[in-house]
């Protein structure tokens, strides 16, 4: 389980990442990796914040992702 300061941290990273503009790769898998990292680790009364972070960050990226869903198959 991760504490609230480690959750905000590791978000907070990732956000000021992709507001200045950093290289993160492919937008889906640094998606994937901070669900993973984070929301999966999270206690139960936190996910609905760290949930909210990440949707918001999706969108900030222009990415749809549902965390489980498998990776789409680019064409």
């Amino acid at each position: 389980m991760l504490c609230q300061e480690r959750i905000d941290a590791r978000l907070s990273d990732a956000e000021n990442l992709v507001r200045s503009g950093a290289d993160i790769g492919d937008s889906r898998l640094f998606l994937r990796s901070l669900w993973t990292q984070v929301y999966d680790h999270a206690p139960m009364h936190l996910r609905s914040s760290v949930l909210r972070r990440l949707h918001a960050l999706a969108r900030h990226l222009g990415v749809v992702y549902e965390h489980g869903r498998p990776a789409a198959v680019p064409e």
